[in-house]
């Protein structure tokens, strides 16, 4: 089950959509890791690069959005930086599970299931009025 750009909502924010743009495309290639190991085609080494290179990505995307809340002084920014802290613990617990017990199981389950339905959510809410805001303090510069 492939995700695709129009499952999230498009924010009004073009430095902030493409970085969701990217994510899906790198989890869209880990679901395909995902399969190929189950099947026996790959190497589960691979899937390590592969998760690792999600997590850097994601915490510098963060990142990044934290540096624009402030720098626009966004007034919820503490909330929408806990929501992110939350997430990343996840996302960082369920590679370090998968490093450890090379269960695909669990993170299929959360590449799936528990990561989508997290970015839907967060860029359905938080996301796009984070980007409603930077885009607004774009404007009136």
């Amino acid at each position: 089950m492939k995700l695709s750009a129009s499952d999230f909502p498009e924010v009004p924010l073009l430095e902030m959509h493409d970085v969701h743009l990217q994510e899906v495309e790198m989890i869209n290639a880990i679901y395909e890791l995902i399969m190929a190991i189950e099947s026996g085609k790959s190497r589960r080494a691979l899937l390590d690069e592969k998760l690792d290179e999600l997590l850097i990505h994601t915490q510098a995307h963060f990142a990044n959005e934290e540096r624009l809340m402030l720098e626009a002084n966004f007034p919820p920014y503490a909330m929408h930086r806990n929501a992110h802290n939350l997430f990343l613990a996840e996302l960082q617990a369920a590679v370090s599970n998968w490093k450890q017990e090379q269960a695909i199981g669990p993170i299929d389950q959360f590449m799936r299931f528990t990561l989508p339905r997290w970015m839907k959510d967060h860029i359905s809410t938080m996301d796009y009025v984070t980007a409603g805001y930077l885009a607004n303090q774009l404007r009136n510069e």
